[in-house]
């Protein structure tokens, strides 16, 4: 399995060297081009390297680590079989104003689903700010473990996402379906949460 990541900012640095320390082959990305990305492979493990925006997405599972409005920029479609974690969020100040999302009648990982065409998207890793989520991270400690909610329509995408989520050191809470994501955004109960499965459960709660 390789996972490509769209996006180099902290959460794209943040996940490319979680999944290298497991052994995943990454390839990370930005708009700004491969050779631009020299910094940031140096901070990283043999198994990631710099790619294009276009490799990033022919990757087994992509994820995107991109400011919510530059979700028009990237492609249109990807490979039916590719799994899609969106990792980001909508905020209005820097997105614009969505009066739909910011209603609840859609939620932001619905409109990323649209974009690429796919049932195939799994909302993960966008409550837990990055700055921490590698010292959060336990591979070698089964019990004890911050959980990370996820949401999604595809049941074996949410199978193939928890199955990683794990191996790198953390439990998951299945929010359920890309319409349940609410307590998931940025406006949401969960958002900058930190906490394990039982605690993230009785959050979405309140």
């Amino acid at each position: 399995m390789t996972i490509g990541i769209i996006g180099s900012g902290n959460v794209g640095r943040a996940l490319g060297q979680l999944f290298s320390h497991v052994g995943e082959q990454v390839i990370i990305s930005h708009r700004h081009g491969v050779a631009s990305l020299a910094p940031v492979i140096a901070e990283m493990r043999s198994t990631v390297e710099a790619g294009t925006v276009a490799d990033a997405a022919k990757q087994d599972i992509v994820v995107l680590a991109v400011p919510f409005n530059a979700l028009p920029e990237l492609p249109t479609s990807v490979d039916p079989k590719t799994i899609i974690i969106d990792a980001t969020n909508y905020y209005p100040s820097r997105d614009g104003d969505q009066p739909a999302l910011a209603a609840h009648q859609v939620t932001s990982s619905e409109l990323v689903a649209k974009h690429f065409g796919t049932k195939k998207v799994v909302k993960a890793f966008n409550t837990i700010a990055m700055t921490k989520i590698r010292s959060l991270a336990k591979p070698s400690q089964p019990a004890g473990r911050i959980a990370i909610p996820i949401a999604g329509d595809d049941n074996a995408a949410k199978q193939t996402v928890t199955t990683l989520i794990k191996r790198i050191g953390f439990d998951v809470v299945d929010l359920g379906s890309l319409s349940d994501s609410y307590p998931a955004q940025a406006d949401g109960p969960l958002f900058l949460f930190a906490g394990d499965a039982d605690q993230i459960r009785a959050q979405v709660q309140h």
